[in-house]
Formats: structure tokens, C-alpha cells, sequence
């Protein structure tokens, strides 16, 4: 691992050396900032632009299906390859790698999953998973500065066994202080700086729900009645503890971002990108199993 995560510096730093004055980069983005990256039921990777419409496929990267494919995605900060968390199955942990958008090649980074920049985008976070005796169980929630510095390691419960996709969503703040994130019993505000373990950190107002994420620095949005029916998306206000409904999506969301105020852009246990404001779904693509913007 230690051997990936130098080549992965070494690739990252070549990537930046085309940064000039002001970090612009020669090099256009693979990503334009309006448009999203996605991964389909083939495990391929896809750039859409904001209305669904596909722009270009990524070239040779394909995630074994056997392990159910892409769980989540994240875009490198100048937007030319992507952090991609992968199943691989029941009998090994899940794969992180950053993937070239421009040609498919990967480096292996951890054995993690839902991979989320910062609001800056100077630092990544991640879950750690481990084996132990045949089972997976959620380890930590990482935080690394980019390219590759230090990290800060922040436990999960002992007995987090590995579980359902809204349960593996985490979102950052919009200060980026903190990280929003289920315990598997409730969802925690993390403070990056001060945590020492997830369950130590302070729940949001009433604790329950899953698949959170900040709408507003003063907002969280939680899937409430996960997991059968219609499902309700509730903003739960994090200085009254009032909880209002939000939207209503088909299926419960495994990923959902903040694409700019008052906006989400999230992928649902049907497999379909939906762009959710509040009171309003609208259906951009079906077949797909995760998203960024």
C-alpha cells in the first residue's frame, strides 16, 4: 500500500506541474465544473452535462461487476481524474483508486469507500473498511490532506459491520470544519480538528436518518424513512432541531452531494440521477450507481 501511495504522489505532483500562476491548469478539465461525472450498471464512468445527455465515456476503466460495482466517486481538484471506490465482493474489503479521465489507468490509494472532497478542495475523506474473520466492518472516517499529506484517522465503532449504501454516505460541511456521517445508530457532526472517535461527536437534533448532507451551513438533509416506499428527504434545521420534509424521491438515496445552494444532485437505490430541490425531483438518467458534480 505504501508503494500505491507513492505512486499516486508522483502521478498527482506530474498533474500539478502543468499548474501555472494562480493554479490554472494547461490542460482542460476532463469535467467541465457544470457537468457530472457518473458511473453506470457496467461500471463504466460517463460525463454528463446538467440535463442527463451524455458528453464522453472514459476510455478502458470498468469495475468488476461481481462486486456490484462503483459504490462512489469524487473529482480530483483540477477536475482531470477521479477518487473511485469499488465493491469487490464479500471475501475482500473495498478498493479506492484515483482513475485517469483521460485514459482509464488507476492507482490503488486504500481499501475505503464514499471518497469526498472539501469545499476547498485541499483534503479528501473516506471510510476505512478491514476484514476481520471473513466480515466486513467499517474502520474509520480519514481525513488526508491533497496531494497525499497527513492524515487524521478518526475510529468508527468497534462493531460497525459494513452495511447498507445510505448508511456509507458522508457530506462536508460547507465551512469545512466538520464531516456529516451515520455511526450506524445515528448521524454525527464530526469536527474534524477536535474528534477523537465518530460516536463521541454530537448528533444532529433527534439523531435519526441516513445519507446525510449539508443543504446550508445551518442545514442537514437526512433520508428519513429509509427503506421501503416512497421515501422522504427531511431538512433538519442544526440550531432549533425543527425537522421539515425536503422532497420525495422514488427509492432511498446511496449518494447525494450539494451541487450549489439549496440543490442536490443524488443517485437512488433504483439507479436513477435525480437533481432534487425542495418539493421538486427531477429524473436526469436511469442505470446509474453513483455521481459527482
Amino acid at each position: 500500500m505504501q508503494r500505491g501511495l507513492l505512486a499516486l504522489l508522483f502521478a498527482s505532483l506530474l498533474a500539478g506541474s502543468s499548474a501555472g500562476v494562480g493554479g490554472a491548469t494547461s490542460a482542460p478539465a476532463r469535467v467541465p465544473p457544470s457537468d457530472y461525472l457518473v458511473a453506470n450498471l457496467s461500471g463504466h464512468l460517463r460525463v454528463l452535462d446538467q440535463q442527463g445527455k451524455l458528453l464522453r465515456r472514459v476510455p478502458r476503466f470498468a469495475a468488476p461487476l461481481s462486486g456490484h460495482g462503483v459504490q462512489g466517486l469524487a473529482l480530483t481538484p483540477n477536475r482531470l481524474s477521479a477518487y473511485v471506490s469499488v465493491y469487490e465482493g464479500l471475501q475482500h474489503p473495498p478498493r479506492l483508486y484515483q482513475v485517469s479521465l483521460a485514459d482509464g489507468t488507476r492507482t490503488e490509494i486504500a481499501e475505503a469507500l464514499s471518497p469526498t472532497l472539501s469545499p476547498d478542495r485541499t483534503r479528501i475523506a473516506y471510510l476505512t473498511v478491514e476484514m476481520r474473520n471473513g466480515v466486513q466492518y467499517l474502520a474509520a472516517l480519514v481525513v488526508r490532506d491533497l496531494p497525499w499529506g497527513q492524515a487524521r484517522t478518526i475510529p468508527l465503532p468497534a462493531g460497525d459491520a459494513l452495511g447498507s449504501p445510505p448508511g456509507l454516505v458522508l457530506n462536508w460541511s460547507p465551512d469545512g470544519r466538520s464531516i456529516a456521517l451515520s455511526d450506524g445508530t445515528r448521524v454525527r457532526v464530526v469536527h474534524i480538528s477536535t474528534a477523537t472517535t465518530v460516536d463521541s461527536e454530537p448528533s444532529i437534533p433527534g439523531g435519526k436518518g441516513l445519507a446525510p448532507v449539508f443543504l446550508d451551513r445551518d442545514t442537514v438533509i437526512v433520508l428519513a424513512n429509509c427503506c421501503v416506499g416512497r421515501q422522504n428527504l427531511v431538512a433538519v434545521d442544526l440550531r432549533s432541531g425543527s425537522r421539515k420534509l425536503f422532497a420525495h424521491i422514488s427509492s432511498p438515496d446511496e449518494n447525494v452531494r450539494t451541487v450549489k445552494r439549496g440543490t442536490l444532485l443524488a443517485v437512488t437505490a433504483l439507479h436513477q440521477l435525480v437533481r432534487v430541490t425542495r418539493a421538486r425531483v427531477r429524473l436526469l438518467a436511469n442505470g446509474i450507481l453513483a455521481a459527482t458534480s
